[in-house]
C-alpha cells in the first residue's frame, strides 16, 4: 500500500490542476476527504477543484469551503483526478455530462474502502476493512509527513464520525477511538458534528421514518423488510432521501439475517438498503446482483423501476417472496 501512497504523491506534486470528486448524494465522508484533501493542496500552492453533481447538504455546513463545490469543470485542463469514497465510477454521475471522464488520459487517484470498489483508477488506493476513507487519508498524511491542522482534522473527524455511525457501528476499531483522539488533539470539535450528523431532523423526516418503521416486518426468510413508496412521501410532505439512516434502526430487529429497505425516489428508481449485524453475511455480494455494492454490512443498489411491478420482486427473489412486498 505505502508504494502506492508514494504514486499517488507524485502525480499530485508534479501536477497543477486538479479536480477532487465526491460521490453522488454526498455524506460526510466524501466531503470529509475531499476538503482535507483541498487544503492541504492549496496550502502546497496547487489549483485544486472540489466537484459533485449534488449541492451538499446543510447538516454539512459545519465543514469548511463547501460553497467551493461546482458541478462543471474543463477536462482539457485538469492534470489529474482524485475520487474519493466512490465505489464505482458510476457513483460520481459525472460520467453523464462527461462519459469519458475516466478514460480521458488523465491520471485517476482511487481513494476508496468500499469492498466492491471497482479498481477504475490510474491509482487504486483501497482497504475495504478501512472504517472510513478520511481514516484512510490520516494514515495517507502521516506517511506522507503531512501537517493536519485543526480544519483538516474537522474534516477527517467527521468523515469517521459519519461512517461509524458515531462510533456505535461494527467497524468502530481500536484505530478509530486512536485516530478520533489525534484529531480531536488537533482541534477537531466533536459536538458541532454531532449535532448536525444524528441529532438533528424536521418533523417530515420523522413522519417519513414513522412510516417506514410502520411498514416493517420479519420474512419467512428472517429478513427485516420495509418498503417505502412514492406516494408515502408525497402524502408526508418528505423527499425520498429523507430515508437516509432509518435502515439502521430497521437492522436493530433482534436475530434476523439482515434488514432491507425498498423505496421509490423521485426519478422512476427503485433504492435498495441493506443492513446486518451478522459477520458471516456479505450483503455487497447481494447488492452486485443489482448494479450495486459497497460493504460486507451495508449496502446497496439502485435501479429502474416501480415497486409495483415485476423487476422489483425479483430484487428480493433469493431471500424474500413476492407475497413479502403485498402490503
Amino acid at each position: 500500500m505505502k508504494e502506492l501512497y508514494d504514486i499517488a504523491r507524485h502525480e499530485l506534486i508534479r501536477s497543477g490542476k486538479i479536480l477532487i470528486i465526491s460521490h453522488r448524494k454526498p455524506d460526510a465522508d466524501t466531503l470529509g476527504a475531499a476538503i482535507a484533501l483541498r487544503i492541504w493542496l492549496r496550502k502546497m500552492g496547487k489549483d485544486v477543484t472540489l466537484a459533485c453533481t449534488d449541492k451538499p447538504s446543510n447538516s454539512f455546513g459545519f465543514l469548511p469551503y463547501l460553497n467551493e463545490y461546482v458541478t462543471d469543470f474543463d477536462l482539457k485542463k485538469l492534470d489529474v483526478i482524485v475520487v474519493v469514497d466512490s465505489g464505482a465510477s458510476y457513483m460520481t454521475n459525472f460520467q453523464l455530462k462527461y462519459p469519458n471522464i475516466f478514460d480521458y488520459g488523465i491520471p485517476v487517484i482511487n481513494i476508496d474502502h468500499h469492498a466492491s470498489n471497482e479498481h477504475y483508477g490510474t491509482v487504486n488506493i483501497v482497504d475495504p476493512v478501512a472504517a472510513s476513507v478520511t481514516l484512510m487519508l490520516h494514515r495517507i498524511f502521516n506517511y506522507w509527513k503531512v501537517e493536519i491542522d485543526c480544519e483538516m482534522a474537522l474534516c477527517l473527524l467527521a468523515g469517521i464520525y459519519n461512517d461509524t455511525g458515531s462510533f456505535m457501528h461494527s467497524n468502530t476499531s481500536e484505530e478509530v477511538y486512536e485516530v478520533a483522539a489525534d484529531l480531536m488533539n488537533r482541534g477537531a470539535k466533536i459536538g458541532a458534528m454531532n449535532s448536525s450528523l444524528f441529532r438533528n431532523r424536521p418533523i417530515s423526516t420523522l413522519r417519513l421514518w414513522g412510516r417506514a418503521l410502520e411498514n416493517v416486518h420479519v420474512t419467512e426468510k428472517n429478513v427485516a423488510l420495509s418498503v417505502v413508496r412514492e406516494e408515502d412521501c408525497v402524502k408526508i410532505g418528505a423527499k425520498p432521501e429523507q430515508l437516509s439512516g432509518v435502515i439502521d434502526y430497521i437492522n436493530m430487529v433482534p436475530g434476523v439475517n439482515y434488514a432491507v429497505l425498498l423505496n421509490e425516489d423521485r426519478r422512476g428508481n427503485v433504492k435498495g438498503s441493506f443492513r446486518t449485524k451478522n459477520d458471516d453475511v456479505d450483503l455487497s455480494k447481494i447488492a452486485e446482483d443489482f448494479g450495486g455494492g459497497g460493504h460486507p454490512k451495508a449496502s446497496g443498489f439502485c435501479i429502474q423501476g416501480k415497486l409495483d411491478e415485476q423487476v422489483c420482486y425479483k430484487i428480493v427473489s433469493e431471500d424474500l417472496s413476492k407475497k413479502s412486498l403485498d402490503f
